[in-house]
């Protein structure tokens, strides 16, 4: 009986004892500040868009191949999205964020999302890259065609202005000794205008 007892008091020690450290690392995730950084290597069916502002800075053969893909209703546009994560010098704990859920929007309305499964650890005082590939056929969202379509491309790659707005949603996971816990409140960043709301 008493060794029962023994054990019940243990058991509910090291419940204690894990629920503690789990709610750090939840706080560690909480104090870490996500931050739209930057868009890389954007491509749009296949042509570089990173030197593109505008239309007339594509050449003839660009243009042509861009053309070929708009008549084949394929234009796929490619790109990653750096989400960086700063984690405090006054936090004394390494958050890992062990996944990460994201959606990609245009005018509120979700054209592709994913999953980062790769782990990513902030540790106090220092900040991380998380780089998310995005792609999707612009076709499949959009009814411009030809130099519209290219307007379009630019603003969602970031290279220019539309009346388009485009968002960034992550809903990041942290590890802890009672297993994953998915942030609570998903992180919106508005990639029109580089702020997060």
């Amino acid at each position: 009986m008493r060794g029962r007892h023994l054990r019940a008091l243990l058991l509910a020690t090291l419940t204690l004892a894990c629920g503690c450290a789990a709610a750090r690392e939840l706080a560690a995730l909480h104090q870490v500040e996500f931050r739209f950084d930057r868009i890389s290597s954007p491509r749009v069916a296949g042509v570089p868009f990173e030197r593109i502002r505008s239309y007339g800075d594509l050449s003839a053969a660009e243009i042509a191949r861009l053309g070929l893909a708009v008549a084949a209703a394929d234009v796929p546009l490619e790109l990653t999205v750096h989400v960086e994560g700063r984690n405090p010098e006054t936090n004394t704990v390494t958050a890992r964020l062990v996944a990460m859920d994201w959606s990609y929007l245009v005018d509120d309305r979700e054209v592709v999302a994913g999953r980062l499964a790769d782990p990513v650890s902030f540790a106090p005082g220092a900040a991380a890259d998380v780089p998310l590939r995005v792609g999707f056929n612009l076709v499949s969202f959009f009814d411009e065609r030809g130099r519209d379509l290219v307007e379009v491309a630019l603003a969602l790659a970031g290279q220019g202005s539309s009346a388009h707005r485009v968002a960034l949603r992550i809903a990041p996971t942290v590890d802890t000794p009672l297993g994953p816990i998915r942030y609570p409140v998903p992180i919106t960043f508005d990639l029109s205008t580089n702020q997060n709301r």
